[in-house]
């Protein structure tokens, strides 16, 4: 934690200070499995078995590859290979993707709330 983020959690209160604490970082397993919530949780699910397929299928064309007799086999099992791994690096990303967004959602959520009580005081 920065200086800033010290000296902003002393300014609250202890019930904005307790209420904050819950959106606070999981780490990056926590991070992970908040993608499988919400309403895109069950397309998460489905591209996460299809990762985990993809990557069978990449291990399959790789040992049929190196099973293969002729060049032109193993070349075709080859290219299967880097179709399943590019395939399995899109997902990786459109992951990351999903937990850079939770973060910056939950963050935005945190200003939120600062703003809105910051309006309630200053009408009260």
């Amino acid at each position: 934690m920065t200086n800033i983020d010290t000296a902003i959690r002393e300014a609250l209160s202890k019930e904005d200070a307790e209420f904050l604490a819950r959106f606070e970082d999981d780490g990056p397993v926590g991070e992970v499995f908040s993608t499988f919530k919400g309403s895109w949780g069950v397309m998460n699910v489905f591209a996460a078995i299809i990762t985990f397929a993809l990557f069978g299928v990449f291990i399959y064309c790789v040992s049929q590859m190196f099973a293969a007799g002729e060049t032109r086999d193993v070349v075709l099992w080859s290219v299967g290979a880097i179709v399943a791994m590019l395939g399995v690096a899109m997902l990786k990303m459109y992951f990351w993707m999903e937990m850079n967004k939770n973060v910056v959602l939950r963050e935005v959520k945190r200003l939120e709330l600062q703003v809105a009580r910051l309006a309630a005081r200053d009408r009260a």
